[in-house]
């Protein structure tokens, strides 16, 4: 999908709104790849049904929702490949994950567990991970796990005991000859005075010049000490040879789990999408799309960017009406006219219903494609430096030629603008002439040059326009910007209807005036287009 298409439909306003609760469904929002096969869409769609009938069957059970919600945040990842030994935290994984996927099949019906896929593991594998005395979500290895592991641990609790106490014992002779103690401490510095005879001290301290006045001391590990210590390091080293024996047994059944691990993470996705598509249907008034039709079908779209900022300026918002035709459609209409917002409406039901998402609309009903472009203003030229406007809408196209024999969605917002009229309009006629021969394809234009060549299989629309004897009604021109548009808005029918060949209405010297231009000015440029027509 080209990212220019995504970016001109705005879709990240809808797009940010789903909001999975699992590392594979986030991963999967991610990813932001369009669904080109219908069978993947309609399954897609059936799971959403799936969960809205769940969300509904939640409403009266809070506190099986709650679970449910806590349980499938909680899942966390676990390694996807096979390991000969999986370390502690990787087994933490496979444990937590194991927990709350048995959780959550709980609080679910059998019927949606086959709906999904989603199916019970083997219970001993949490039997295993949970020996010893931990919880549910933790894991560590414990004593119970080999009986030799047990032993030695025992032993070194015996040593660091015995440790503890000799070192315990010369504290106490430091405190009761020179009256400190370390504490933990690795030296201490003490007056030169208050210790004394440093020979008298060297059977229980190690001693060193500090200054003129202090020296610093540190202990001096007794014979006994030493063999303590070196005994706990053989014992130390004993542990974790038996802590890596415990860890090899516990992953080899894991390792061949991992096949039926694998295919749960995968449902527990589809489960997690599912959920977030139907929360966000149900909070923005969505609709399921139908993907059987040849030609699109839009019935009450909404462009959710547009119909909020309309609501922020006060002014009304007309969803849209309208049917594009496999093939061409091309789009007539004055600045301000909603051209634009139809061509933006488009993609954003279109590109939202491709990510597996419902729609906002009354009914939409389309077909599904392989490929997106969009070709017009908006998009970084940084890819193409010195580049003119025209030579990069070139670019564009030529971009998206090579998929033409493939389903395709074509939108092209005012192309060709910045160069001649009369060339415009002749390399606009030659591609709507080639598109319109390709039922692959469904293409929109809007444009404002009138001498496009009217041509067989292509469709022609024009915007409703402005209702003039509406906007005259209106108060006198508002001192700010966004009363006057507020105005313009008001009088203006978005709305779609055919254009006749010979229709020269314009209203763009209408908005001009309405939004500033001097009057005369405006009456003058009235005289000369009158002339011209």
């Amino acid at each position: 999908m080209s990212p220019a298409m995504w970016a001109y439909a705005e879709v990240d306003a809808l797009w940010a709104r789903f909001q999975p609760e699992t590392p594979y469904g986030r991963a999967a929002k991610v990813r932001r790849v369009p669904i080109t096969d219908r069978a993947a869409l309609e399954r897609l769609y059936d799971l959403t049904d799936h969960a809205r009938a769940l969300l509904a069957d939640l409403e009266s059970d809070p506190i099986r929702r709650d679970r449910l919600t806590h349980h499938l945040k909680r899942l966390p990842r676990f390694p996807e490949t096979p390991q000969s030994l999986y370390d502690e935290v990787e087994i933490f994984q496979f444990k937590k994950f194991l927990f709350n996927h048995r959780c959550l099949l709980d609080r679910l019906t059998e019927g949606l567990r086959q709906a999904f896929g989603l199916t019970y593991l083997d219970p001993s594998l949490e039997g295993r991970l949970n020996q010893g005395r931990q919880s549910e979500e933790s894991f560590y290895i414990a004593d119970a796990y080999l009986p030799e592991l047990a032993e030695t641990r025992r032993s070194l609790r015996a040593v660091d005991t015995g440790l503890q106490a000799l070192r315990a014992q010369a504290e106490a002779h430091c405190m009761a000859r020179w009256g400190f103690t370390f504490e933990g401490r690795a030296f201490v510095l003490l007056p030169r005075t208050r210790l004394g005879d440093p020979e008298a001290a060297r059977a229980l301290l190690e001693v060193e010049p500090y200054d003129e006045t202090q020296v610093c001391l540190r202990p001096r590990a007794t014979t006994e000490e030493l063999r303590l210590a070196g005994h706990r390091e053989e014992l130390l080293a004993r542990e974790r040879a038996l802590e890596t024996e415990v860890l090899a047994q516990l992953s080899a059944p894991l390792r061949e789990a991992l096949p039926a691990l694998q295919q749960q993470a995968q449902a527990i996705e589809a489960f997690d999408l599912a959920l977030a598509g139907a929360r966000l249907a149900l909070e923005a008034n969505l609709v399921r799309p139908g993907l059987a039709s040849a030609s699109i079908v839009i019935e009450g779209g909404r462009h959710l960017p547009c119909e909020a900022l309309c609501g922020e300026l006060g002014t009304p918002y007309t969803p849209l009406e309208a049917i594009f035709d496999q093939g061409a459609t091309v789009l007539f209409g004055s600045n301000m006219g909603g051209k634009t917002v139809v061509l933006k409406t488009l993609a954003f039901l279109q590109l939202a219903a491709q990510m597996g998402l419902y729609v906002p609309a009354r009914r939409f009903k389309t077909r599904v494609f392989r490929h997106f472009h969009y070709m017009g203003e908006g998009r970084s030229r940084e890819e193409a430096r010195g580049l003119s406007g025209f030579g990069f809408e070139i670019r564009q196209f030529t971009e998206a030629w090579g998929d033409l024999e493939q389903d395709t969605l074509l939108l092209f917002d005012e192309f060709a603008r910045t160069t001649s009229s009369q060339e415009a309009e002749a390399l606009v006629s030659a591609i709507l002439e080639d598109l319109a021969a390709r039922p692959s394809v469904v293409a929109a234009f809007s444009t404002h040059f009138r001498g496009i060549r009217r041509l067989p299989g292509v469709r022609y629309l024009r915007m409703g326009g402005l209702d003039r004897a509406r906007l005259a009604a209106l108060e006198a021109p508002g001192t700010t910007l966004a009363e006057r548009i507020r105005q313009i808005d008001h009088a203006m029918r978005f709305s779609l209807e055919p254009d006749a060949a010979g229709d020269t209405r314009s209203d763009a010297l209408v908005v001009a005036e309405r939004l500033g231009l001097p009057a005369t000015l405006a009456r003058r440029a009235a005289a000369f287009l009158n002339e011209t027509n």
